[in-house]
């Protein structure tokens, strides 16, 4: 009886520690990935000054993404699409 409770009392603090740091975790490259894809797609078929600006910021996007700085990567990325008129 007493192993069975052990157990149960491991399993259950292995459940509660992954889920708290799963809700953690900071916005991923995928996401940016798509973002960054997203521009392209649209830029990359324009040839005005907001496909210029919008491919530009793309590469200002991805080097936010790598250097860690998510939430302006995110602010720029829907700045963008917004200027693009892509939908988010």
């Amino acid at each position: 009886m007493i192993r069975i409770m052990l157990v149960m009392c491991a399993l259950v603090s292995m459940m509660w520690l992954s889920a708290s740091a799963m809700a953690q975790q900071p916005t991923t490259m995928s996401e940016c990935d798509q973002w960054i894809n997203k521009i392209h797609a649209e830029a990359d078929d324009r040839v005005d000054e907001a496909g210029w600006t919008a491919r530009q910021k793309a590469d200002d996007i991805a080097q936010m993404c790598k250097e860690g700085k998510m939430v302006e990567a995110k602010k720029t990325a829907s700045d963008m699409m917004t200027l693009l008129g892509i939908k988010m």
